[in-house]
Order: structure tokens, then C-alpha cells, then sequence
């Protein structure tokens, strides 16, 4: 299971507070070397006044052919990129006030075009407006949108996107699942609200969960971590691989006067069912176990000898997936699928990158024994 983190700073998308904070994308690794030294000794004094001297001679550092350029892929994935700008109240306020973020056209019909986001940058707001050249600007609706996943989907006419007469690109969708620490990535943004750039970085880390407190409740979020620099109006825009395809949307950052390139992303894996789900539905299918499940404390795991991972099944819901499979009041759930489960923020982050349908392995301890049992996982609309 992924480490977890505090996010101690999550703006919001409107007025002068920070709209979405967003997460960058690539940087490659420069090479070193060290310098190769010759050195020589003075003969033509005396040996008692001998002096040996060192020189150093700087290594050319050769230029590596296979170094990714992102100079080739930019322009059409740019090309799917939209700024969003929003108006809406912000706290108390009655009036409303601007606030900006970014997203990616990722489908299309006869009639619309849909464009994936985050629930932040456009929850609450009053007006959305989109554009793809930070020029020309269409209306934006809301077709759906997912609180407990930080994932929203607007769409704005097609009749009218090509009335501007600007053009537009389809996000090409890369495989999330098989990034790597030190792969290079760009994100591509509305940063400040001021029109869309590019940052590159590095994935600097995996299948992390970060916590996120805010005015109602914490949201848990399974993501990857980049180094890229990333300002508020990022929020919602696509983290790009080398190829060009997006690899995740960029959601959050940490901000503090000792904290430097730590921004975060939803895998694209993850998030894309839950934006088909938004778009067919207008709301996501969220994933169904039949639990309540309960953390346990380190004192009762020691007092009846439990293992020192596992949440407790405290009551299993009649009908439910989990009761058909056989699991039991008083199972203990170590891992799921092979994710270690230590709490019951770790089982909703293991729910929520599975799917109705998908068969899981939840790995039971059951009278001091472990035991494996296969679940249909079913779903609830949310």
C-alpha cells in the first residue's frame, strides 16, 4: 500500500484563494561525471621544495540520443488542453468571483465535446467558460461530477466550439499502470489562470495516498507524485508521458517556505472509469463490498494475538457481495487484490481503483488462520 502524506494545502478554484493547484510533469535526469585529473610534479626545483600541482580537466558530457523531446508532442497535445475559467461565491462572499483551473477533451458525440477535470475547479460555480487558444471562449456545462475522487466532466457544444472556427484535439490515454520512478512527464495548464504552459519533471514517486482535509470531511486520494513546477489554474489539466498521452490529471501540490516540487496527480487508469461513468450517467458507479469495516488499535491487536495488518469486518450488509462470497463479522482483511491493508482508509483506496464486476482477492484471517476468498464486487450509484 502506498505511503501516506498529509496535504496540509489544497486550494480551491475560486477568487483570489488558489484556484486548483496543479501538478507538473517531466524532467529527465541529467548525467554526471566526474572530472578525470591528471597529476604532475614540478622537477625543476629541488626535492625539498617540490610542489605537486592537480588539473582538472572537465569531461565532455555527450549528448544522449535517447533522451525524450517533448518539443514534437506538445502542440497536439496542447491541442486537447482547455482553460477553464469559473465564476461562483467563495466562502461567505455572495457575490461571485473568478476563479480559473484547466482540463482535457478526452471524448466526443455529434453534439458535444467532454472534458475531464477536477470536481474542485468547477464545484459550486455559477459560470464556466472554455477555451483552447486563451482567446476565443465558449460556455461549459456541468455534466457530472465526483467529490470523494476529485473528478468532474463538462462539455461544451461542438456546434459551437467549431463556430470559432478554432481547432481541437482529442487527449491521446496512456497506461498509468506501467510508469516508472524517473520517467519524464509535462503537465500542461491554465497556470494562473493566464493562459496555458508548459513544466516538465520527473514521476518522482507511486501509488501514493495523500489526505486531504477541508471545510466538510477528508477526502482520500490514491496518486502519483512529479516534480514538475505547477501553479494555482493547473488543477484538472493532463500530466503527459513522452509519447504524448495522458498519464494522469493534475490535482493537488504541497506549498510551504521548505517545501519545493511535490505535486500530485490521478492515475488516468484510475480516474477514466469514473469519467465514462459521469459521462454516460451523470454520476459514478462506485464500487460495493457490503462492509463496515473498522480499524483496529494496537493494543487489541496485541491482547488476542492479530496480526499486525488487517481492518475488522464489524457487520456484513445482507444481500451484499461480501455476504455472498462468505465473509464473515469478525473477519479480519489483510490485503485486497494484493494491496496491504492496514486501515480502512486503505480498503476505500483499494475500492476505489476497482470497478463493479471485477472479481477481487481479499486475503482473510479467520481463527488464526489466513485464508484466501474471491468477491464479485458490486456497485452503488454515487
Amino acid at each position: 500500500m502506498g505511503k501516506k502524506i498529509i496535504l496540509f494545502i489544497f486550494a480551491f478554484c475560486l477568487g483570489g484563494a488558489a484556484l486548483g493547484l496543479g501538478i507538473g510533469a517531466g524532467s529527465s535526469i541529467a548525467m554526471h561525471f566526474l572530472p578525470q585529473m591528471e597529476i604532475s610534479s614540478d622537477t625543476s626545483e629541488p626535492a625539498e621544495t617540490s610542489i605537486t600541482t592537480v588539473r582538472v580537466n572537465p569531461l565532455v558530457v555527450p549528448v544522449d540520443t535517447q533522451e525524450p523531446s517533448f518539443v514534437e508532442i506538445i502542440p497536439e497535445a496542447k491541442a486537447a488542453v482547455v482553460s477553464i475559467h469559473v465564476t461562483g461565491p467563495m466562502g461567505h462572499s455572495r457575490r461571485d468571483v473568478p476563479g480559473s483551473g484547466s482540463g482535457f477533451i478526452f471524448a466526443e458525440d455529434e453534439d458535444f465535446i467532454y472534458i475531464a477535470t477536477n470536481n474542485h475547479v468547477i464545484e459550486n460555480t455559477n459560470s464556466i467558460l472554455i477555451s483552447i487558444d486563451d482567446t476565443a471562449q465558449v460556455a461549459a456545462s456541468v455534466v457530472g461530477h465526483d467529490r470523494s475522487s476529485d473528478v468532474a466532466v463538462i462539455a461544451a457544444s461542438r456546434a459551437e466550439m467549431e463556430e470559432i472556427d478554432v481547432p481541437f484535439a482529442i487527449a491521446r490515454l496512456g497506461d498509468s499502470d506501467v510508469l516508472r520512478m524517473g520517467d519524464s512527464v509535462i503537465a500542461i495548464g491554465n497556470a494562473m489562470g493566464e493562459g496555458k504552459t508548459v513544466t516538465r519533471g520527473i514521476i518522482s514517486a507511486l501509488s501514493l495516498n495523500i489526505e486531504i482535509p477541508d471545510r466538510r470531511d477528508r477526502l482520500i486520494l490514491d496518486v502519483l507524485q512529479t516534480d514538475a513546477a505547477v501553479n494555482r489554474g493547473n488543477s484538472g489539466g493532463p500530466l503527459v508521458n513522452q509519447n504524448g498521452e495522458v498519464i494522469g490529471i493534475v490535482t493537488a501540490k504541497l506549498i510551504g517556505s521548505d517545501i519545493e516540487g511535490m505535486g500530485y496527480a490521478l492515475p488516468i487508469n484510475n480516474v477514466l472509469p469514473l469519467l465514462m461513468d459521469i459521462m454516460e450517467t451523470g454520476s459514478v458507479r462506485r464500487t460495493w463490498l457490503g462492509i463496515d469495516p473498522e480499524d483496529i488499535s494496537e493494543f487489541i491487536r496485541s491482547l488476542f494475538n492479530l496480526p499486525s495488518t488487517g481492518v475488522l469486518v464489524r457487520r456484513v450488509i445482507d444481500d451484499s457481495p461480501a455476504e455472498e462470497a462468505g465473509i464473515i463479522r469478525g473477519d479480519l482483511i489483510i490485503q485486497f487484490n494484493g494491496r496491504r491493508i492496514s486501515s480502512t482508509e486503505d480498503l476505500q483506496a483499494a475500492l476505489e481503483i476497482s470497478r463493479p464486476g471485477d472479481t477481487a482477492v481479499l486475503r482473510i484471517y479467520r481463527d488464526g488462520e489466513q485464508m484466501e476468498i474471491s468477491v464479485v464486487l458490486g456497485a452503488r450509484m454515487h
